[in-house]
């Protein structure tokens, strides 16, 4: 719930740029406009969440989720996340190509990135360092 219109205030941290970008304008806007709770299947289908989970699987799913993670290299998921956030606030092509090709390099010098090649040649599992 954005909660904006029933205390007679406005949207903070971005979420004019953000909703809109997530779910559209449309559904932004009657979303903050009729003060709108939205959970489980909507809020999927609005694009405001990744996966609903009952109430009782919460906890561990979340820690699956975390597993899961933890799993790849800290510095690959950093620059993923850098690079996903750079694109919304690029508006050429060319710089953001650029810029990817620049982390891939950072990311391959890694000794992450050279464990990772490593283990996928000796097909096993990488252990990464965050190095």
């Amino acid at each position: 719930m954005a909660g904006y219109t029933r205390i007679g205030g406005s949207p903070d941290a971005g979420l004019t740029i953000t909703l809109p970008q997530v779910m559209g304008y449309e559904r932004a806007m009657r979303f903050m406009m009729e003060n709108r709770t939205v959970v489980g299947a909507q809020a999927l289908e609005w694009g405001m969440a990744g996966e609903a989970v009952d109430d009782a699987n919460f906890h561990a799913r979340l820690a699956e989720y975390c597993a899961q993670l933890c799993e790849w290299s800290p510095i690959t998921l950093r620059l993923l996340k850098r690079g996903i956030v750079k694109s919304y606030e690029s508006i050429d092509m060319e710089q953001q190509l650029r810029y990817e090709v620049s982390n891939i390099g950072r990311a391959f010098r890694s000794e992450d990135g050279q464990e990772a090649r490593r283990a996928f040649l000796e097909k096993r599992k990488p252990v990464f360092q965050g190095r």
